[in-house]
């Protein structure tokens, strides 16, 4: 009889439409303050060639989340329960990220083979000491059939795609000598120089421009439509969540409270916190004298055990009674495709607390 992890895995298997299925995750970090749970029990559902956007303030797990998926957690970090189930690319069982070493084989060829992610500095995530071009053609010779020379066509090729000029030249560039619009886009060409299936990007235009901004962005959605791959956009601008993602995943305090196809989301928000962070964009056409919203309070400190929903605290239309005592449950009381940890969709509706 088989176990009903297995009977999970088969079920991953036999939905092509799944990359990454994403269940009941938590990393906890244990600290000499004490236990920080920083992710409570995410699920999330990654499909191919589509692009789902991760928003939130800072602090609420958006980062953790992919970590964790990598295994590249800090020291004290560690996933404590739930799966992470990768479909196989030719067939077979699905690979649960979760139960990887951190330096093991498995989780060494998925990092930048099937899961690549570029991080939100690159001044910090290059090495000053090495060329970019024995960056990229490191992550070549790990995860392809390659010789040298080939590895560094194949970099020269890739920084070509993502639009650095003189490929020929830069490749032979240090960070330092480049701008912060071309070591992103560098940052670009070695998380998709090995073609992964998930791309992870972490607040990819981080400190630059408007306009670098915009080209990478737009840079992002061309390799995803040429090499047909997922794409996992963290951010807290909910610009780039509109500009770029199918499908919208709301964090808060290491929990997901909406998630919903990125058009809904925006025509139709549903969480109190959802709400709010779109309150809180400028709006064109109101004047000079427009005021702009903002949240209450601030994220709460996270050795600080929040009794019921997480937002409460900071929430005009909380229920007295109710919303300090249970935690809500992700459930789809709005739409088939939308869903919201809020007990304010539940019948029947007490009145919202003064």
């Amino acid at each position: 009889m088989s176990t009903p992890s297995e009977n999970r895995i088969t079920a991953v298997n036999s939905r092509m439409e799944t990359l990454l299925d994403i269940r009941n995750l938590e990393v906890r970090f244990r600290l000499r303050e004490g236990i920080v749970r920083a992710v409570h029990g995410i699920n999330l559902r990654i499909a191919p060639n589509r692009t789902i956007g991760v928003v939130g303030e800072s602090g609420c797990g958006k980062s953790i989340t992919a970590k964790a998926m990598l295994q590249i957690l800090p020291s004290r970090g560690k996933i404590t329960a739930g799966e992470m189930l990768l479909a196989p690319r030719d067939g077979g069982p699905a690979t649960d990220l979760a139960k990887l070493h951190p330096k093991g084989p498995e989780i060494r060829r998925i990092r930048g083979g099937d899961i690549s992610m570029i991080f939100q500095e690159p001044m910090v995530s290059l090495s000053p000491v090495h060329t970019i071009g024995n960056q990229i053609t490191e992550s070549v010779l790990l995860h392809r059939p390659a010789s040298k020379p080939e590895a560094l066509d194949r970099a020269i090729e890739m920084l070509r795609l993502v639009g650095v000029p003189m490929p020929e030249k830069r490749v032979n560039a240090y960070p330092h000598e480049l701008s912060g619009g071309l070591r992103q886009r560098c940052m670009i060409a070695m998380a998709l120089v090995c073609r992964p299936r998930l791309l992870i990007a972490d607040e990819p235009t981080t400190a630059l421009d408007v306009t670098i901004q915009s080209q990478i962005l737009s840079l992002i959605r061309r390799l995803q439509r040429e090499l047909g791959m997922a794409v996992m956009m963290i951010t807290h601008d909910l610009g780039v969540i509109a500009e770029t993602s199918d499908d919208v995943a709301v964090m808060y305090l290491g929990r997901i409270v909406e998630q919903a196809p990125v058009k809904e989301l925006f025509r139709n928000p549903k969480h109190p916190y959802t709400q709010g962070l779109l309150d809180c964009i400028p709006r064109f056409g109101k004047g000079r004298d427009q005021k702009l919203t903002s949240i209450p309070g601030s994220v709460p400190d996270p050795f600080t055990t929040v009794p019921g929903c997480p937002f409460h605290p900071r929430c005009a239309k909380r229920i007295a009674g109710v919303c300090d005592r249970g935690v809500p449950p992700l459930l789809s009381k709005v739409g088939p495709e939308h869903r919201v940890a809020c007990v304010l969709y539940d019948a029947p509706r007490p009145e919202a607390a003064s």
